[in-house]
């Protein structure tokens, strides 16, 4: 396996056979794309498992959910600095297992996380988390031959379609309507991460025009944010792509 030190994400889901090496990977002492090295310090105390910004979260015993008090005390750590590495990594065992209000918790973590803080979800059966949780992380898949991060020339092109999206909101409607197109073709979980990283881009984008006399702009990007929380809410609801896609067009156009 190797990782790219440039791509990485605040939040995944996994298997456990790849949440050991991922974790490796994020907190190792290599700043290129040949991590984990496997001979750094950081990957020593990973590999013997007493990386001390590697924290597990596991069902408690004789308990068959992890419940929301688990996810709460996890979040009071997360705003606390690591001890060694650049990064912590939460891994979180039976993933499937949080109950929604636990899933909700987490939520609200994943949207706004602070940037020393990875999450590694572990789960055979990722639809049975929350669609707005799985539309937060990057999906990595391992298998006997190689494991391998999910499409890079998928993920770069949705990237672009994001970026072409907010560059067309300020006032390019055709460019929107290609845009518009684009989003179409994709399936749910491309949708759903486009979504997420777009209402991202919004609200940066809300914020850098705050106060700087560009109201009609303004309203523009305040206008663009509460039709993408109502289309992640049609998510929720397993409203088709197809359907949000129509109606994101025909409210932002």
């Amino acid at each position: 396996m190797s990782f790219d030190a440039d791509r990485l994400s605040h939040a995944y889901i996994t298997d456990d056979a790849y949440a050991d090496d991922l974790a490796m990977a994020v907190v190792c002492g290599t700043r290129d794309s040949s991590r984990p090295c496997t001979d750094c310090t950081h990957c020593g105390k990973a590999a013997r498992r007493i990386h001390p910004d590697i924290i597990e979260i596991n069902k408690l015993d004789n308990k068959l959910i992890i419940s929301v008090d688990q996810i709460r005390a996890l979040k009071q750590d997360i705003y606390i600095v690591p001890n060694d590495a650049l990064h912590k990594v939460y891994i979180i065992k039976d993933a499937d297992s949080m109950n929604i209000n636990a899933q909700n918790a987490l939520l609200q973590m994943l949207e706004e996380p602070p940037a020393h803080a990875v999450f590694i979800l572990c789960t055979d059966n990722p639809a049975a988390l929350l669609p707005t949780v799985r539309s937060r992380c990057v999906s990595l898949k391992s298998n006997a031959a190689n494991d391998t991060v999910d499409d890079t020339e998928d993920t770069e092109a949705l990237d672009e379609t994001v970026g072409d999206f907010i560059e067309a909101l300020a006032g390019n409607n055709v460019k929107l309507m290609e845009c518009m197109f684009r989003i179409d073709k994709l399936d749910r979980f491309a949708f759903q991460i486009f979504i997420t990283k777009a209402r991202g881009e919004i609200i940066k984008s809300l914020r850098e025009t705050a106060g700087s006399g560009k109201s009609d702009l303004s309203e523009i990007y305040i206008n663009a944010e509460s039709i993408f929380t109502k289309a992640e809410e049609m998510l929720d609801l397993n409203v088709s792509p197809g359907h949000i896609s129509g109606f994101l067009c025909a409210s932002l156009i």
